[in-house]
């Protein structure tokens, strides 16, 4: 009986996390016509936000329980699932994924973000000032997304796709939220459920199917992105997220409980090391090759750029599950 219910989970989280996807980005599609701002720019705030929420629940609770490697690993975890499975993996099947661009300015914040966050951990001690710190350098990302939302060209975008429309827009985006959230939650549960039946250990199973179920709603609102003609709502979802899991949800974190000394408990220590040495590098290796796929190679190769992400990360997968932990 209890087999049967964590299999029933799953599928009820995957119908959740098609229907709150294809709300979510219609909603996004309606609000952008609306307001007069490029799909791109809702993907990076509106769609961006909803598809985070998993993350910042993860992230919150475990740093209220004082288990920050648990919140840093979902996190860095969950960027490098965002950009090697959700548009590595979607970008292979639906290649239109690949061909938009990112400007200049959200390939810096991408990076940036993961610059400020070494910043603020490399002396080892992630404090409640380091959250606000992170917090506000996410308030600023988004003040100059909106600014700028107005100049950027509208490149026809807002205007296809008539059919994709809400007649309620912001109900649209908040009940697409809140499904894709409760999907990824259902997900997640079986998911970990039916590991442990499997005797995967326990640490392997939080960093990834922690790290991958909170990666689900970017997953769902990207196949949608692209399936409804809005493939910069889906690049842009992907890159904001991100920034998103970077500065809020980690600022979040560390603003409901800072790390405690590395003197009074040594596993930090080997958290601090892992991060510092070798997670922020992956998740900053990931970031950089879309950045330079979006930026350099605009439109072209896009099969090879998805095929070397998806690649990249089921490598990096196999590399966790063969090492027996994440970090």
């Amino acid at each position: 009986m209890q087999l049967l219910l964590e299999l029933l989970a799953l599928v009820l989280g995957f119908v959740l996390l098609g229907k709150g996807a294809g709300a979510l980005v219609d909603g996004g599609v309606t609000l952008a016509r609306r307001w007069g701002i490029s799909p791109l720019i809702v993907g990076l705030t509106i769609v961006a936000w909803g598809t985070s929420m998993p993350e910042v629940v993860v992230t919150a609770l475990a740093a209220w329980n004082g288990d920050h490697g648990v919140a840093l690993n979902t996190v860095l975890g969950s960027n490098v699932a965002n950009i090697g499975l959700v548009l590595g993996g979607t970008a292979y099947l639906l290649p239109a994924l690949f061909g938009k661009t990112l400007t200049r300015r959200d390939g810096l914040w991408l990076l940036g973000s993961l610059a400020v966050l070494y910043g603020v951990a490399h002396d080892r001690d992630l404090s409640r000032v380091d959250g606000i710190l992170l917090l506000a350098a996410f308030v600023v990302f988004q003040v100059l997304l909106l600014l700028s939302s107005r100049n950027e060209d509208q490149s026809g975008e807002v205007a296809e796709e008539e059919a994709h429309t809400s007649q309620r827009p912001g109900l649209a985006v908040l009940v697409g939220s809140i499904a894709i959230a409760a999907g990824a939650k259902f997900v997640m549960y079986g998911g970990e459920a039916l590991a442990t039946r499997a005797d995967v250990p326990k640490d392997v199973i939080a960093f990834t199917v922690f790290a991958l179920g909170t990666s689900l709603p970017e997953l769902a609102a990207g196949v949608g992105s692209a399936l409804r003609g809005q493939a910069d709502i889906g690049v842009g979802n992907v890159v904001g997220s991100n920034v998103f899991n970077v500065l809020a949800a980690v600022g979040i974190a560390l603003v409901v409980r800072p790390t405690a000394a590395v003197e009074t408990d040594p596993a930090l220590g080997v958290m601090y090391d892992n991060l510092l040495d070798r997670d922020i590098y992956l998740a900053a290796a990931f970031s950089l090759f879309l950045v330079v796929s979006l930026l350099v190679m605009q439109g072209k190769f896009r099969r090879l750029k998805s095929t070397v992400l998806f690649a990249g990360y089921v490598v990096y997968c196999g590399w966790i599950l063969l090492n027996g932990q994440p970090g």
